[in-house]
């Protein structure tokens, strides 16, 4: 497994499930730090987190996995409308910060370059 998302808005899930299954790419999606973070320190090449995601505290989890594993891509997304948000990840180190209409049109690119095929 080479992606793993941090996702728990279900709408955000199939679309990332959708966008993977056209791929033909695995990505794990977890709903928890508790099948998270094992994820991000075993396997995962890259990562793809909710900076809305219920649970966690985005920048902190950013911060914690990029001074485990610097070399992990950390791609985060947000609505449109919270550029705070998205502005503080990337401050806390996420490689790529995309709004949620910009992660439909990007996310299949994402998921290809990173994704392992089935």
């Amino acid at each position: 497994m080479s992606i793993l998302a941090y996702i728990t808005d279900l709408a955000f899930q199939a679309q990332v499930s959708q966008a993977a299954h056209k791929a033909d790419v695995e990505v794990q999606i977890v709903s928890s730090l508790y099948h998270f973070l094992p994820g991000v320190e075993r396997k995962a090449s890259m990562v793809l987190i909710d900076l809305k995601a219920q649970g966690i505290n985005p920048n902190m989890l950013i911060a914690q996995i990029k001074t485990k594993r610097p070399e992990l891509t950390v791609v985060v997304f947000a609505s449109h409308l919270d550029e705070e948000s998205r502005k503080q990840a990337r401050k806390a180190g996420a490689d790529t910060v995309l709004e949620g209409a910009e992660l439909s049109k990007e996310l299949p690119g994402i998921l290809t370059q990173y994704g392992e095929k089935k």
